[in-house]
């Protein structure tokens, strides 16, 4: 029986490696490395991986505003899935099945919401299906822009903070150059 150590190829491969478990400088001779044409190649996957990041990085940047986002009023925008999967909009969702009486809406939600009346008891089930959608949009909205300038705040806080602790420390080191100067003994910061 052979070990799967044993193989040539794996013992080359071994032999290449240093203790951190990376490729030493000199790569295999004997086996050519060729990128197949069905796997991408390093540059091409870190080069992806990179634009990826890249757009996470500016989705949520500091260019964005709570007036870029889709305004409540706007329409809901209708959904062409083209395949079905588990959340893909089905005929009768599940909750509607599970509890189809809906829950009175609070008085502080009902003054942010855009006078949408809630369908009558004679509507249909695909009508209150509708709005019960509409309703979640119009809550998914609201949770962003709330989201958004929750951290503009924040990251407006950390500028303040940034800027103050920027003017407390040049009056720091300043009056360490004066007491110095003086002849004063001063103790040396370690920042």
């Amino acid at each position: 029986m052979q070990n799967e150590y044993s193989d040539p190829t794996f013992q080359q491969f071994a032999m290449n490696m240093n203790l951190t478990g990376y490729a030493t400088a000199a790569p295999m001779a004997q086996y050519p490395t060729m990128a197949s044409p069905s796997q991408p190649t390093y540059d091409q996957a870190s080069a992806s991986t990179n634009l990826v990041h890249r757009r996470r990085r500016s989705a949520g940047g500091r260019r964005m505003s709570p007036d870029d986002l889709i305004p409540l009023d706007a329409p809901t925008q209708p959904r062409r899935y083209l395949a079905p999967s588990a959340t893909s909009k089905k005929d009768v969702p599940s909750y509607y099945t599970k509890r189809p009486s809906y829950g009175r809406v609070s008085d502080d939600e009902q003054e942010d919401e855009l006078n949408e009346e809630p369908p009558a008891a004679n509507a249909t089930d695909q009508e209150k299906i509708e709005w019960k959608r509409r309703q979640n949009t119009l809550a998914a909205r609201r949770s962003r822009k709330r989201k958004l300038l929750q951290q503009q705040q924040l990251e407006q806080a950390v500028e303040d903070l940034t800027r103050e602790k920027e003017i407390w420390r040049t009056r720091a080191l300043t009056l360490r150059q004066l007491l110095i100067s003086h002849g004063i003994l001063c103790p040396d910061f370690k920042d």
